[in-house]
């Protein structure tokens, strides 16, 4: 039968009109195409080091977009609306569980009913993924998969080799060669794809491809030419392809003992051995915790511990092996035990095991058919409105077994979360078990990838390994191709998007689960795992009083208070929490996140890099689709491939073991007892201090003994966790201790690398930097041997003096060396008093194996050296204020001896206190003499980072209370006290600085409350710009008429709580954030806006998530406080990366710890010399002049609410815009005048310390400006409880009208000139 038979037989045997055709040049622009970019030839990097030793100079424009105020931002950016994002994952599950009845259904309503989100977002990766889905079917349908192709012309999309080789396949699969060969023949005929491209595609695996072969068996008799060449393509094409599949995909089984069965036959032809050193043989085992987290671990690094076994092994191939174990791997090791424990005549059930795992055990068993036959109710119901209908089809993705195992460990996991005691929030507990379920379909997934996709991965690996990819040429190239591979199917932007995509599959269509999809999904599976886990209690019958064994529910659902709020929590009952002994069980790592054992998969874009198997974004980016879109976009026009290039350099470095000190750590762990940082164990829990004699009578006596009690349970909690930590740490060492590890790297919003790995990483406590070292050892040279010694001293905290000095300490205290080394336990245990004690060991090995080899310049070194800057934020605001005094108190002037800032911080604070202690003042009395470089450090590091004078005083409270001196009453009176002097301190030394803070907060605050001209001319508030008028005055007077109307209009309608968008209510429609590019090429959008909760049912209560389709109003006060601290961090992070690549260039080994840069000792002074030129060639820029530039073009045409006073006889007085707006807690600590004075030191200024305190507050505590937000609007709070009488005031009459935005003048620099930092020793130290 012909192919256009087969097409009418189909038509007549199903309804037909099924779909709305649309008339092709109707829909030409429907093809999706990205923005065209411009992408200039005129670059001519050799090597990625080039580019960043050279950064753009904005010779691009900035990526702009429309505001999120503007209908064009969706359009344009491509942000998927969270109803659609749910209808594509409940798509998505019925394709992948063979539900294509529904699925069909689907996919029509979604035609039908959202006609404008389908041309959209309908692209062919989901088309594809549709088609393959009828192919893939128990009976494949090979008719509807030929409908459906037409339908794909129909709505004008071009199907692909992809689409014809899934349609050939569907009828291929039913021995229907001949219209298989009519398929191939009518593609040839209607497009240019070649028959090789359809045999080539990813979803046709090796079996698929040789039934391809059967069209030339079954056409051998067919002398047509037309017939015998497409034979004859045939022929060709399947026989290379099956050639080139024979990279077998062996991956570890789930348990150690298959693992080592699978070892010995794993040919090592794609990779080199994983170990060529002296393998570790019989290290002793860890103490266990008894933590479920710990033993959870403890059987995911099962596949590593026989180092003979694992080091035949192909690394690559172990590397995906370890990222696709799932919760099966836990699964299989309780019933391999359960066997085990049966064979051996254990028949009662105690399974030779703790009473917590056979509890899971009998967990387990009762989950798995409540889970089927929930699933079996959800298949059996009918209708559209059930709950079942939503989540049915995500809980046939997986085995029932799985979903059972994943949703008893990750409520395991959270116990202790969220600062509930023995429970869990019950929002996260369902949002985490259903991206648990996520997650582990998605590597479900990748497991069934072809050998041919596996193949393309590896050889794109191959060639970052062997260091190709960091020449630009070659990295632009691979670009292209892969640009090249998504071009037909376009890119949408999920806004769902918290970092890991999917999987990594250029083809197959997985789309990330919405936070409704996964709380629904995790709610039913928890709800399930409640009603089946009990637990036997001991109990008397009361009648009989015979002794019998109770069943009590091990979980329960209610509800508590916390901060004021009634929040839903999942406890643990009182049986269970005994039966953990009070072991808090958390932090339960996937084996995906563990270190890699072979180099990251490069950064070729945005969401292309990191793990080999998990598809994960560069950015991690939590609702923020703006972010998510602006990355995109500067990624699609090649503009941030130095960014990507610095994230390859530090997850290109190979780390090892240290293996001397691991013994120490090892040791040290098993007795228990407390050294260094490891808090000793805690076997039973010390004694509750005696109660007091009047504890029924006086009620204060009970309340201080109940504090007490409470306060000891916290300690011994926070140990027990911190020793939890500590197990994780030496776990994951002790199964890498034989092999390499890799780190691959992402960063935060604001461009700042961090390591993905979270338990064991550089980034990590001293333990996790001590028992880490570089995979390749150095020889010291004479120098190295120099910087070693200098490393030593410094980190044992003799860092503040001349490096002879610090030498000259290491050399004194060489007995002390060599004690720690022969005897680090038993011995004087001098490393035990260094500042970093795990790191001082470390050196100390170092240190005494070079000084013992008689020849210390050839010692092959491996620890690496660290090279620290001086308050690394404030060296940036004094390079960009030119200020000669901040220059010289943080090291960027030359100097013979390295500049504390923190003392001199402590010393003029101490002059002001000693001033006014003389005057009298009681509070300075106090301190005098007591203020050390300790008590001031954290403020003076943190206030350049935005710490506000409530996050000060906290500081200097926690460090008060470490005295004995002070009493204890007067610590909070005291701290405050002390956080005015510190700030109007840093005032004095930092004068350029905080004239710059103080303009970024001003112009963060004036673009946080704008709106584009284009959202008021769409609101209908100005009238558009004729050619003939374009006067500013004209369109403030029809504002202004309309306001008067808007204000009779809601006098008249009282009862409407819909408030109108006008000048005088603005803030509903301030959606502006603030903005900017790195030198880099960058983009970086703050994210702070307004809470925009949504509603989710579930079956355990009404949970409320972050709704990322809602448009919400930016959080003007977060906009500006948080600004300065994120632009600093911003050009710490270009610093870092543009030394990393160019340290890279010149064949040095670098890591980060933001700040702190790292390289071998041999090569010290080469990184020294990288990290002045690129801090230079960085300042060198016009840096805050490039911002204001773009922050003119970005922000041109809008507009910000002014507020004028309609006087009478008086000049018109300009006042604050917040008597408009509902938002006035955001003005509450800025200034509301227009016109501020930034050129100088002079001007309006508040009492000494005042404003300090007050007003030059840039963000954060902390390196998160999220941490703060309750700070700050307690802050505003605060403020306006002290403020509202004395405003009050008599009726008067504003004019409520918008003027253009205008940003003040930038302040003057100073004349510090930046290329001096070339001179100074102690720059970096």
């Amino acid at each position: 039968m012909s192919l256009p038979l087969a097409r009418q037989l189909a038509a007549s045997t199903r309804q037909r009109g099924l779909l709305l055709r649309y008339s092709q040049p109707q829909h030409q622009q429907y093809f999706l195409t990205r923005a065209t970019s411009t992408i200039p030839t005129s670059r001519s990097y050799t090597s990625a080091a080039t580019a960043t030793a050279e950064p753009p100079t904005n010779q691009h424009a900035p990526v702009i977009l429309p505001n999120p105020a503007l209908q064009a931002f969706r359009h344009n950016a491509r942000v998927m609306p969270s109803t659609i994002a749910e209808q594509f994952a409940v798509l998505n599950a019925c394709i992948r569980s063979g539900d294509m009845a529904r699925a069909e259904r689907i996919m029509k309503e979604l035609h039908r009913t959202k006609t404008d989100e389908m041309k959209t977002f309908a692209d062919l990766h989901i088309y594809n993924t549709f088609l393959n889905g009828f192919a893939e079917a128990s009976s494949p349908m090979a008719q509807e998969s030929l409908i459906w192709l037409d339908n794909m012309k129909a709505y004008g999309l071009s199907p692909d080799a992809n689409s014809y080789a899934i349609v050939a396949k569907a009828y291929l699969k039913n021995g229907a060669y001949k219209r298989a060969r009519a398929m191939l023949q009518e593609m040839q005929a209607e497009t240019s794809i070649s028959v090789q491209d359809v045999i080539k595609s990813d979803f046709l695996t090796e079996y698929d491809v040789n039934l391809f072969r059967k069209i030339i068996d079954q056409s051998a008799m067919n002398t047509t030419t037309e017939i015998q060449k497409l034979l004859q393509e045939l022929d060709e094409a399947t026989t290379g392809v099956l050639k080139e599949s024979n990279i077998p995909m062996e991956h570890i089984h789930d348990h150690a003992e298959a693992s080592a069965t699978t070892a010995g036959n794993v040919s090592s032809a794609s990779g080199t051995p994983l170990s060529n050193q002296d393998i570790i043989d019989n290290v002793p085992e860890a103490r266990p915790t008894k933590a479920m987290g710990v033993t959870f671990l403890r059987e995911q690094l099962q596949a590593l511990q026989d180092p003979h076994k694992v080091a035949k092994m192909d690394p690559y191939e172990l590397q995906m092996g370890l990222e696709q174990q799932g919760y099966d791997v836990a699964m299989q090791r309780l019933i391999h035990m359960k066997e085990s424990s049966r064979e051996r005549g254990d028949t009662l059930g105690a399974m030779n095991l703790t009473p917590l795992k056979n509890i899971m055990w009998e967990w387990h068993q009762k989950t798995v058919p409540l889970i089927i036959k929930e699933i079996e109710e959800s298949d059996a119901i009918k209708g559209r409105s059930q709950e079942r209908r939503m989540y049915g089809p995500f809980l046939k993705l997986l085995k029932p077994e799985t979903l059972s195992m994943i949703t008893m460990l990750e409520l395991l996991r959270l116990h202790n979360s969220s600062g509930i005691a023995d429970g869990m929030k019950t929002a996260r507990a369902v949002i985490d078990v259903g991206k648990a379920v996520e997650m582990e379909y998605n590597a479900v997934q990748i497991k069934r990838s072809s050998a041919k996709r596996a193949q393309k991965n590896h050889e794109v690996h191959n060639m970052f390994a062997s260091g190709k990819l960091f020449n630009m040429a070659i990295r632009r190239a691979q670009v292209d191709m892969m640009k090249q591979q998504e071009a037909a199917v376009g890119e949408m932007v999920e806004s769902s998007s918290e970092g890991d995509t999917g999987s990594s599959g250029h083809s197959e269509w997985t789309p990330v689960w919405p936070s409704t999809i996964r709380a629904k999904v995790g709610s039913v599976l928890a709800s399930i795992f409640i009603d089946a886990a009990k637990i036997p209690v001991p109990s008397f019958n009361p009648e009989t009083g015979e002794k019998i064994i109770e069943q009590i529910p091990a979980f329960f659902h209610t509800y508590q208070y916390v901060k004021g709020k009634r929040v839903g929590i999942i406890k643990f009952s009182e049986p269970l929490t005994k039966l953990l002994s009070r072991e808090p069980v958390r932090d339960t790592l996937h084996p995906r996140l563990l270190p890699m054992i072979v180099h990251p998969r490069p950064w070729l874009s945005y969401n292309s890099g990191g793990y080999l198997s998990a598809k994960s974004s560069c950015m991690r980016i939590k609702d923020s689709p703006e972010q998510l879109v602006y990355l995109h976009k500067a990624s699609e026009q090649d503009r941030i491939n130095a960014v990507l290039a610095g994230l390859d350099v530090l997850g290109s470095t190979q780390w090892r073991v240290n293996k001397n000190v691991f013994d120490v750590v090892l040791e040290a762990w098993n007795t228990g007892e407390a050294v260094a940082d490891i808090p000793p164990a805690i076997d039973e829990p010390a004694p509750l201090p005696p109660k007091p004699e009047n504890y029924d009578t006086d009620p204060k006596a009970k309340f201080n003994w109940v504090n007490m009690v409470k306060q000891q349970q916290t300690e011994e909690k926070n140990k027990h966790s911190l020793r939890c930590d500590v197990n994780y740490k030496v776990e994951t060492a002790r199964a890498f201790l034989n092999l390499p590890m890799f780190f691959p790297h992402n960063m935060d919003f604001r461009g700042r690398a961090y390591p993905i790995p979270p338990t064991l990483n550089h980034l990590g406590n001293d333990l996790c930097r001590g028992i880490l070292m570089f995979g390749e050892a150095k020889p010291l040279g004479e120098r190295g041997w120099r910087w070693l010694k200098i490393h030593l001293a410094n980190l044992y905290g003799y860092d503040k003096h001349s490096f002879s000095e610090r030498e000259k300490f290491t050399i004194e205290n060489l007995p002390n060396i060599l004690d720690s080394v022969e005897n680090p336990l038993t011995g004087s245990r001098w490393w035990l008093n260094a500042e970093s004690p795990w790191q001082c060991l470390a050196a100390c090995y170092e240190v005494a194996a070079a000084h013992q080899s008689g020849k210390p310049e050839e010692f092959m070194s491996q620890i690496p050296i660290h090279q620290d800057g001086t308050c690394n934020g404030l060296q940036h605001y004094a390079a960009l204020g030119g200020d000669l005094a901040g220059a010289e108190a943080v090291n960027l002037a030359p100097g013979d001896r390295p500049a504390d800032v923190y003392t001199g911080v402590a010393e003029i604070v101490n002059k002001l206190v000693e001033k006014e202690a003389a005057e009298g003042d009681e509070l300075a009395k106090i301190l005098v003499g007591k203020i050390s470089r300790k008590v001031v450090k954290q403020t003076v590091m943190t206030n350049v980072y935005g710490v506000t004078f409530i996050g000060a005083r906290q500081q200097i409270i926690n460090r008060l209370r470490e005295r004995d001196d002070i009493p204890p009453e007067m610590v909070y009176n005291l701290a405050g006290y002390l956080a005015r002097k510190v700030f109007a301190s840093l005032g004095e030394m930092f004068n350029g600085a905080r004239l710059i803070q103080d303009w970024l907060t001003d112009t963060a605050r004036r673009i946080a409350k704008s709106i584009p001209e284009e959202a008021l001319v769409e609101a209908g508030i100005l009238e558009k710009k004729a050619s003939s008028l374009g006067t500013n005055d004209e369109n403030m007077a029809a504002e202004s008429e309309e306001n008067k109307g808007t204000k009779k209009t809601k006098k008249k309608g009282r009862g409407s709580t819909k408030k109108t968008f006008s000048a005088r209510n603005p803030s509903s429609n301030q959606m502006t954030s603030v903005i900017w590019t790195t030198p880099l090429g960058l983009p970086i959008v703050q994210p702070y806006r307004r809470s925009g909760k949504k509603q989710v049912a579930t079956l355990l209560q009404t949970v409320f998530i972050e709704d990322p389709e809602a448009s919400r109003p930016v959080n003007a006060l977060k906009q500006s406080t948080a600004f300065p601290p994120n632009f600093v961090h911003s050009l710490d992070a270009t610093h870092m990366l543009m030394s990393a690549v160019a340290c890279h260039e010149q064949g040095m080994t670098f890591a980060s710890v933001h700040d702190s840069y790292w390289t071998h000792a041999c090569d010290v002074d080469s990184m020294n010399k990288v990290i002045r030129d690129q801090f230079i060639e960085l300042h060198s820029q016009p840096i805050m002049e490039n911002l204001y530039n773009e922050f003119l073009e970005r922000y041109k045409d809008y507009k910000i609410p002014v507020v004028k006073e309609i006087a009478t006889g008086k000049s018109n007085k300009k006042v604050s815009s917040k008597k408009a707006t509902d938002a006035v807690e955001e003005d509450a600590l800025l200034s509301s005048s227009s016109d501020v004075d930034f050129t100088n030191g002079n001007g309006n200024e508040m009492k000494e310390g005042e404003k300090d305190a007050m007003d030059a507050l840039f963000g954060t505590e902390n390196d998160d400006p999220d941490d703060l937000v309750d700070e700050l609007e307690a802050e505003a709070e605060q403020t306006l409880e002290e403020q509202p009488k004395a405003r009050k005031r008599t009726a008067r009459k504003y004019d409520y009208t918008w003027e253009n935005l205008e940003l003040a003048p930038l302040p003057k620099k100073g004349e510090f000139d930046i290329k001096q930092v070339r001179e100074s020793d102690y720059f970096f130290h």
